[in-house]
């Protein structure tokens, strides 16, 4: 049965949750309710269903979004990458401490220091992808923070008689 740990936690709390976990190789919850306890693997499994999701509702929806709904996705992704790169560091520092503690054996023919080196700059990779991807977003953000919506007070008129383009003007309220 795989540890349970608190999500969101420390640093700290994570590299001693993998430490009491590849040393105990046990069960329940450390402290707290254990009903609020879920495991890593469950909420990763979570995240990737919700990214389907989001997928699906974004490919669907294109007409019915509004610039609102497009700034806060972009938000909530922005907010997401920026801890993916902490998650891989914790994730690198699990698997040094499982080699160390003697939970990762050999294979035939197979050095796992090796492959758990390979494995922690792979993860190092993905974290700095994963702050080059919160930047891009960040910058997405601010970017569409520019951008005005028909219905926030600006209609787009065509030129009737085809003269010029057509142009964004504001809407006049008169007062009678």
């Amino acid at each position: 049965m795989p540890k349970r740990v608190r999500p969101y936690g420390s640093a700290v709390e994570a590299e001693s949750a993998a430490l009491a976990w590849s040393r105990s190789r046990g069960g329940g919850a450390q402290a707290g309710d254990a009903a609020s306890m879920i495991t890593a693997c469950d909420i990763a499994s979570q995240a990737a269903e919700a990214v389907r999701a989001l997928n699906e509702l974004t490919s669907d929806s294109t007409d019915s979004a509004g610039l609102d709904d497009v700034r806060e996705v972009i938000a909530s992704l922005q907010r997401m990458s920026q801890e993916l790169p902490r998650v891989c560091e914790q994730l690198a520092r699990m698997l040094v401490v499982q080699r160390e503690d003697g939970q990762i054996t050999p294979g035939p023919g197979q050095d796992p220091d090796f492959w758990v080196t390979e494995a922690v700059e792979a993860l190092a990779a993905a974290g700095q992808a994963a702050d080059m991807l919160a930047a891009a977003l960040s910058q997405a953000g601010k970017i569409s923070g520019e951008l005005r919506s028909a219905s926030a007070g600006q209609l787009c008129r065509a030129d009737l008689d085809g003269d010029r383009p057509a142009q964004r003007v504001p809407d006049l309220v008169t007062t009678g």
